[in-house]
């Protein structure tokens, strides 16, 4: 069961993201977007390892971006990708209070320093990361610096 950003209902544990909320328009045009754009490497905020790229995004339950809370209330703001070869999965698969129902879930950690950045999901042969977005920067690129 889907629940609302104020988290009523909370059984199913992942609320609505902020794309769903804003229609599903704008959801499409940031596709669009994303497709006409140069992918780009996503590093780890800590330590600047490249984790996956921009073009690596896949949606899950019809959208890129969901806003999940855990069973101890603690919410974190997560974009899915197809591959993030810059995560090392930790701790066996877990299927209990999955956010994406009939997955297992482990803890994905940055290979560089180890730092919590999301989780690795599976369903038989379909994986993919459920990556916490505050904790990835975009690489720059030629241009993007102040001092260009």
């Amino acid at each position: 069961m889907r629940v609302c950003r104020h988290g009523i209902a909370r059984q199913q544990w992942c609320l609505d993201g902020a794309a769903a909320e804003r229609g599903s328009a704008d959801a499409a045009a940031a596709r669009e977007r994303g497709a006409r754009e140069r992918p780009r490497a996503l590093l780890c905020a800590a330590c600047r390892q490249r984790v996956t790229a921009t073009n690596a995004r896949v949606e899950r339950g019809g959208q890129h971006e969901h806003l999940c809370t855990n069973p101890h209330g603690f919410a974190y703001h997560i974009g899915c990708f197809a591959a993030a070869p810059g995560c090392v999965a930790a701790g066996a698969a877990e299927r209990g209070f999955s956010w994406f129902p009939g997955y297992a879930w482990q803890i994905a950690v940055c290979r560089g320093c180890w730092a919590h950045l999301g989780w690795r999901f599976g369903a038989g042969g379909d994986r993919f990361h459920g990556l916490i977005l505050n904790r990835l920067v975009e690489e720059e690129g030629p241009g993007d610096s102040a001092g260009d």
